[in-house]
């Protein structure tokens, strides 16, 4: 979300034909879980300030992206907390990202257990969906279905870990027409 956000907005400096070609033929950003501000009080910036650059560019602002003809959508899971006094796993995990990010926890911070709602979001005039549950399952919605794996590093085609089939992410059924209308 945020590296697709950078290159429409430019930020690389580089101009080529691949460029060009997107600038005229993108109508929509929609970005699933993305996180989009790093905060002062965060822990750790793990973009390693790349983020923090974007967010600073105006070329890569909702506005400039809107009028160059790019709808923008931001849209994140509010369904999961986060929580180091339990024996809930996903809650031991949403903290352990959201507190590094955010530099805080506590009951307010939701999200879809990888990035907290507080920085998932552009500012206006891009759109804003939190999605809390599965319209189907009534489950909360994660922020994917499947895990990364050690050797995705080395080769990109390798199989990631599919998790079971009632880990609901954005890209589930009943989830996917929660946003799913704005792709232009």
């Amino acid at each position: 979300g945020w590296v697709a956000r950078s290159y429409l907005g430019g930020i690389s400096g580089r101009r080529t034909a691949v460029h060009g070609l997107a600038q005229e033929q993108c109508t929509s950003l929609i970005t699933l879980g993305t996180p989009h501000v790093s905060p002062e009080s965060a822990l750790v910036d793990q973009t390693r300030g790349l983020l923090r650059e974007i967010a600073e560019s105006p070329s890569c602002s909702s506005q400039s992206l809107q009028d160059r003809g790019i709808d923008v959508t931001c849209v994140c899971s509010s369904g999961l907390g986060g929580s180091f006094l339990t024996t809930n796993v996903e809650e031991i995990v949403a903290v352990t990202s959201y507190l590094p990010l955010l530099g805080k926890i506590g009951d307010d911070v939701r999200g879809d257990g990888i990035v907290p709602l507080d920085l998932a979001f552009m500012e206006e005039p891009s759109r804003r969906v939190v999605i809390k549950e599965c319209d189907d399952t009534g489950l909360p919605v994660r922020h994917s279905h499947v895990l990364p794996t050690p050797w995705n590093l080395w080769d990109a085609s390798a199989p990631s870990i599919s998790l079971p089939d009632d880990f609901v992410s954005y890209v589930s059924k009943g989830v996917l027409s929660q946003w799913a209308q704005y792709i232009r």
